[in-house]
């Protein structure tokens, strides 16, 4: 695989970064033959769950409020910093009672921690 020139692996926060692992994972289940395609799918239909488990930070923004769904009864909104592929994610999800991720409102790249805090701590 052709590595991301905008996905370099030595940034202070590499450690939560579940990109390298993802990569490696999928290459010893799928092999190395269009191995980037395998990635991108599956970075599409996961983006989510790799910003989620990849916070730095979290914090609570209260409940959320659905109208027309009891599915998300009880759940509450938080806004997270977080790193994958190398770049920061400041993000708005919705997760359950038992802090799991329901759905992700808003995600946000920025190519550097000190943009990404500011947003993190200053977006309504």
């Amino acid at each position: 695989m052709t590595e991301d020139p905008m996905c370099s692996f030595d940034h202070p926060h590499a450690s939560f970064d579940r990109f390298p692992e993802l990569v490696r994972d999928l290459e010893l289940e799928f092999g190395p033959d269009g191995l980037d395609a395998v990635v991108e799918r599956f970075v599409e239909a996961e983006l989510g769950e790799f910003v989620w488990d990849g916070r730095i930070a979290e914090r609570d923004l209260g409940a959320y409020e659905s109208f027309d769904d009891d599915e998300f009864e009880g759940s509450e909104r938080v806004r997270t910093l977080s790193i994958f592929r190398g770049r920061y994610r400041v993000a708005t999800c919705i997760v359950d009672r038992f802090r799991r991720l329901q759905m992700m409102l808003v995600i946000d790249d920025f190519d550097d921690l000190p943009s990404a805090e500011f947003a993190f701590r200053n977006r309504a």
